[in-house]
């Protein structure tokens, strides 16, 4: 298939791979770079030409998974080409270094598949960060606070009360509670990035209430037309609007009931308008961030691991695993609910987990001294083994500070709190001085969520040393298994 619409030099590439270096021809990587560079481009120009409609919220995530379910797909055709040339099974390869090629080879391979959803999502947001610039994107919310008071859409945004004995809620529509009501807050209180940003307390000083109907008017109709600008157009005028103000703001203190209040769902819009544009053009795409990194690089690892071990064993008892390895788990989580209290099954759940792992090291020792018989049992606890070594590690450190007192987690910490002790009063106010206890506590804290954070990081790269480094190991353990009598 890749031939038929490979350009002429890819196929005369792959002929010569296949002489010259066949652990590349059978990875087909020089097609997977051609093809996936055309998918990459394709992707990049869907993201350009879908339309972005900023009044929803920012659906990028949504066309990841959509165009990986696609690329994955996509990959089976790659994995079957790669598939169907197995010559560790059919003649014992046992080149120390093919391992390495191969492994890598499958590794960058997936990848491609993997991150083909990428470029949409990168073309997707650059399109969106540059519909306005980062100063009239800035001004507009500044001018939308500012405004918002002379729109009474809700009297949460001004001084109110609850009558207990009429029953009735009043409010004070010349003083105003709420502000800054369109600024992300992720962005609000960056001072240092963004000064342009008006603070609260400038909003606050900054409201003046006035009787003049025509400057309220021209306030409203400013306020409308920034919203229309970003596609989100209000169920009032600004004569309607202006009105109700300048009634509100004669009359003081006001029942509710006066006013027909309820026309601020636009409002949610707005704020869902800016905070797309603000993660668009100053935030961090989801895509660079640590934490979605890792995940990618474990879902490309143990997809990686899959197809070689699949390559490296017979088909029924790589099938027994994978059965193994999805009813294990469920399993196991019937019976820790069953036999054990509430408090304490997740507890159970992750020791019958523990057990799992210790029998599949056991196993890796017994077959590794077998020299005469091909026993499946031991086969699926090896495949395990190789399948669960990089994630137990950081299980077993997470389980000993949930469970155990080794990080101190159970420690209680009183943060200063039982520390404090009153002093004296200054002007009529109490004031409380901290003594030691409160920085000692401090300190105590931070020091052992960093001795986590440590080994949890330690248990994340070392073990994917160590399998990187035992790679050409553990194709010797299962070529000489494929090489030893079955057991009938």
């Amino acid at each position: 298939m890749f031939k038929k619409f490979a350009p002429g030099f890819l196929n005369r590439l792959d002929t010569y791979l296949l002489t010259k270096y066949p652990i590349i021809w059978i990875s087909k990587i020089h097609y997977l770079l051609w093809f996936g560079l055309l998918l990459y481009v394709s992707s990049a120009i869907i993201g350009f030409l879908v339309p972005i409609n900023l009044t929803s919220r920012a659906d990028d995530g949504l066309w990841f998974v959509l165009l990986s379910v696609l690329a994955f797909i996509l990959s089976w055709f790659w994995g079957y080409r790669y598939i169907i040339f197995n010559k560790e099974k059919n003649f014992g390869n046992l080149n120390f270094s093919d391992e390495y090629k191969n492994f890598l080879l499958v590794f960058f391979s997936i990848a491609i598949f993997a991150w083909f959803a990428s470029p949409f999502v990168v073309s997707y947001n650059t399109k969106m960060a540059h519909l306005f610039t980062d100063d009239e994107v800035v001004q507009d919310i500044n001018t939308l606070n500012e405004t918002e008071p002379f729109v009474p859409t809700s009297y949460y945004s001004y001084e109110n009360t609850y009558d207990t004995l009429k029953k009735q809620t009043y409010f004070n529509i010349n003083k105003i509670t709420s502000y800054n009501n369109y600024t992300p807050w992720r962005y609000l209180n960056d001072t240092v990035n963004f000064p342009m940003v008006l603070s609260n307390y400038k909003l606050l000083v900054s409201y003046k209430p006035s009787t003049d109907f025509n400057f309220v008017k021209s306030k409203v109709a400013l306020h409308i037309s920034i919203c229309e600008k970003y596609g989100v157009h209000p169920s009032f005028n600004e004569n309607e609007m202006a009105a109700i103000y300048i009634k509100a703001q004669k009359a003081g203190w006001m029942d509710v009931q006066e006013i027909n209040f309820g026309n601020d769902y636009y409002k949610e819009e707005m704020r869902i308008a800016f905070n797309n544009l603000f993660e668009a053009k100053f935030g961090t795409l989801f895509l660079w961030k640590k934490d979605f990194l890792w995940g990618m690089f474990y879902f490309i690892f143990s997809l990686s691991l899959l197809l070689v071990l699949f390559k490296l064993n017979y088909w029924k008892q790589f099938l027994i695993t994978m059965i193994v390895l999805a009813l294990y788990p469920l399993f196991i989580y019937i019976l820790s609910q069953i036999l054990f209290k509430h408090s304490s099954a997740e507890n159970a759940f992750q020791c019958f987990v523990f057990l799992l792992f210790v029998s599949s090291i056991i196993s890796l020792f017994i077959t590794a001294k077998n020299q005469t018989i091909f026993k499946p049992f031991f086969n699926v606890l090896n495949q395990l083994f190789f399948l669960l070594i990089i994630f137990m590690p950081m299980i077993i450190v997470n389980y000993l500070r949930r469970y155990t007192s080794v990080f101190h987690n159970y420690t209680s910490y009183n943060y200063g709190y039982d520390s404090m002790k009153a002093s004296a009063y200054v002007e009529g106010q109490e004031t409380q001085a901290l003594d030691y206890n409160y920085y000692l506590d401090q300190y105590l804290y931070s020091y052992w969520q960093e001795e986590y954070d440590f080994w949890f990081m330690l248990c994340k790269w070392v073990p994917i040393i160590l399998f990187i480094i035992c790679l050409p190991f553990m194709k010797k353990l299962f070529v000489k298994q494929l090489a030893l009598p079955r057991k009938t």
